[in-house]
């Protein structure tokens, strides 16, 4: 996304937010913008109508209706309009993302990468979590990732702290400390 883009998308979800609070519909609309971002980012062809010029903005309100009028919040499908109305239609998607990120800001949620060598299982998700809350006080919330390449253990991922509790990483420190390359 360009710099531009990417500013006006901030702004705009920052709005959408200060709308959410005050009208107490957070958690709807938190729901609400993350089916938004799955639509747009699964579907291009609705990128493309709602950045075309040639395309008419009834059509393309229709369109936004036909989708997620009975799905979101009234004030978000109004919200949605307006933008499109505005000819920002293309930046939905940004937008979007960018309100999960000011939400769980503004809710003191941290999301965490978190990897491990196979699907997550209650006794790795316990030790990730013990060592995320030592590594934040807020809120924490796993962006899971598979990756066998680190044959067993979890990596964390918060920011630019990382925190590497994988077999893999183990397997290194002991050749470094007998001196095999």
């Amino acid at each position: 996304m360009q710099y531009s883009s990417l500013r006006l998308s901030k702004r705009y979800a920052r709005a959408l937010l200060s709308l959410a609070v005050e009208n107490r519909i957070l958690d709807r609309s938190y729901n609400d913008m993350k089916h938004l971002h799955e639509v747009c980012s699964t579907h291009k062809e609705l990128k493309v109508l709602l950045k075309s010029p040639v395309v008419r903005l009834s059509k393309k309100h229709r369109v936004l209706g036909q989708l997620f009028g009975k799905r979101v919040h009234p004030l978000i499908l109004r919200y949605m309009e307006i933008i499109v109305k505005k000819q920002r239609g293309h930046l939905l998607e940004g937008i979007a993302a960018e309100y999960l990120s000011a939400c769980k800001e503004y809710l003191g949620i941290e999301v965490v990468r978190l990897t491990t060598a196979l699907p997550l299982n209650e006794s790795v998700g316990l030790k990730a979590m013990e060592a995320a809350r030592k590594m934040t006080p807020k809120k924490i919330e796993f962006d899971e990732f598979v990756d066998p390449a680190i044959i067993g253990g979890f990596v964390l991922k918060m920011g630019d702290r990382l925190y590497d509790a994988s077999i893999k990483y183990s397997l290194i420190r002991v050749k470094k400390h007998l001196g095999i390359h």
